[in-house]
């Protein structure tokens, strides 16, 4: 009966773990013959996750995956060249013409391929190259004028277009530049996607709403709207700069 005594409470006392001991005896026989103190052993030996000078890297190759500042920066300096493409150095001499040109972009465009073009249409500019229009209009004589190629070369594209109504493109090489023409607002196209043009050739009859007059503001009237592009898809250069006075 005597060794069947219960201790309420309290536990009896655990044999010392052997292995556990023995590890705490190799870990200090390592920090001895290292000559600094157990816990600064330990926490040397402890090794992080992820390095520091890799979890750098990793942040430096999200950095520019994300932001691209190669790219950024380029485009910042072609930007400022652009800019600063001035009126001395392209020889224009039209009122307000300057104010376009330093705006746009292409200045291998203007240098290399001014005064290279004729007019798309006889008739008077009621609308001029912007920021929001980029392109000019003109108002012809009457109702389905002729619209004439302004350079040799190839039409890439015949269409129509919700905004411009019917319209085409010709892809241009002048002086080693590859540079495209676009017409819009046409009433009858007589080219084809493929078809080689000349300079002066007719290729189409201007369009618009042949009930309103060709005039100011009004967008809706008989009219060309003629673009100059770097690309077929990009906003267009200053026309003004090519077409010859």
């Amino acid at each position: 009966m005597e060794n069947d005594i219960t201790y309420i409470g309290i536990e009896p006392e655990k044999e010392p773990n052997k292995n556990s001991n023995k590890e705490v005896e190799k870990e200090k026989f390592k920090a001895k013959k290292h000559g600094i103190s157990l816990s600064r052993f330990i926490s040397k030996t402890k090794k992080s996750i992820i390095n520091k000078k890799v979890l750098i890297l990793l942040l430096i190759i999200l950095v520019l995956y994300f932001f691209n500042p190669v790219t950024f920066l380029q485009e910042k300096l072609e930007q400022k060249k652009e800019f600063y493409a001035n009126s001395e150095s392209l020889e224009l001499s039209a009122d307000g013409l300057w104010d376009s040109v330093v705006y746009a972009s292409g200045y291998d465009y203007y240098k290399n391929c001014k005064n290279t073009m004729v007019a798309p249409a006889d008739g008077l500019i009621t609308c001029q190259y912007d920021f929001g229009h980029q392109g000019i209009d003109i108002a012809c004589e009457k109702y389905q004028d002729n619209i004439y190629a302004t350079a040799n070369g190839y039409v890439c594209y015949v269409g129509h277009n919700e905004k411009y109504g019917n319209d085409l493109m010709i892809e241009h090489q002048i002086n080693g530049i590859t540079i495209y023409t676009y017409y819009a607002n046409l009433s009858i196209i007589h080219v084809n996607n493929g078809d080689y043009v000349y300079q002066n050739q007719v290729i189409a009859q201007e369009g618009g709403n042949p009930n309103k007059q060709a005039g100011i503001l009004d967008t809706d009237g008989h009219h060309l709207h003629f673009e100059i592009r770097k690309d077929k898809n990009s906003g267009g250069l200053n026309p003004n700069v090519f077409i010859v006075n």
